[in-house]
């Protein structure tokens, strides 16, 4: 198991959540078409993304004396190519799935997702820094915050590559159009998950501010913030597919098939959370948030 021999799972209690979360059929419904060897790296990137971002950001007190080393080091990785002289958690683990993704993606390609990657690792210094305030910022910045710190861009801009039609050129993917319907798809499903996990967010210590939440201390209810948040989602979905409609009205197969992957990667999540995970599920929040494995 690539979990096991990169050592990221620390205890029994916490394979056992990596076994309730199936992180495996997330990556198989988000990328339906992958061949079989860039979907094997997909599913240990999405194990490890969740695990990492599960010990460096989110689930864990709001800073401590490994904040800066944890974080830096993945963008050392993915500036260098290599791991640096004490590697940290995950160090090992995130080389070798970069190592695949180079082989696999041209060079470009694999920059795009290296990009998304470095923002991941930034802008958690910002969520941090909002968690760290006795008030939530702002919707508008958290909005901002969160299209990066969620992870979502990097594995959208590997949709392409998983289809079969094959990856867009460099001038399709910067095309304004197709940032747009990018950054339709990432909201759709950024604030699909703060309706999810608003329930083991406000449980755990420390990093608990979503949108579900800032809406809720701004003066409205619990339930009124999660049907507003849902309302917006589904408002995200419209304009998602409004675009598209136009964009593949005039667009070749490699482009067809990239919008097609955000399709997936939408309803892939979404089908992930209502049929196989139980990370969001009443019954685990309680002993997840307690997990000793979440704080080192």
């Amino acid at each position: 198991m690539f979990a096991e021999r990169y050592g990221l799972v620390p205890d029994e209690a916490y394979r056992a959540r990596l076994a309730r979360a199936k992180y495996g059929r997330f990556a198989a419904r988000c990328y339906p078409s992958a061949d079989r060897e860039l979907l094997q790296t997909l599913a240990d990137y999405a194990l490890w993304f969740f695990i990492v971002d599960d010990m460096f950001v989110d689930r864990v007190e709001t800073v401590t004396d490994r904040t800066l080393p944890d974080l830096t080091a993945m963008i050392d990785v993915l500036d260098h190519h290599r791991t640096g002289s004490d590697p940290v958690f995950g160090e090992y683990a995130w080389l070798d799935i970069c190592t695949r993704l180079r082989s696999h993606l041209s060079h470009e390609h694999f920059q795009r997702f290296a990009y998304g990657m470095r923002m991941w690792a930034s802008t958690a210094g910002l969520q941090i820094l909002n968690h760290l305030r006795d008030e939530p910022c702002d919707i508008p910045q958290y909005e901002t915050i969160r299209r990066h710190t969620s992870g979502t861009n990097p594995c959208l801009d590997v949709a392409d590559a998983a289809s079969t039609a094959g990856p867009i050129t460099s001038d399709e993917f910067s095309h304004p159009e197709i940032q747009r319907l990018r950054m339709h798809a990432n909201n759709v499903v950024c604030w699909s998950n703060d309706v999810q996990s608003v329930k083991m967010e406000l449980a755990q210590p420390g990093q608990h501010w979503n949108m579900v939440a800032i809406y809720a201390a701004r003066g409205l209810t619990l339930q009124q913030s999660v049907d507003l948040v849902a309302a917006r989602v589904n408002g995200e979905i419209a304009a998602f597919q409004l675009l598209a409609h136009k964009v593949e009205a005039q667009a070749g197969q490699e482009l067809c098939g990239f919008i097609r992957g955000m399709k997936y990667w939408m309803v892939g999540y979404q089908d992930w959370v209502d049929h196989d995970t139980s990370r969001y599920a009443d019954q685990h929040i309680a002993e997840d948030a307690d997990d000793t494995g979440l704080h080192r």
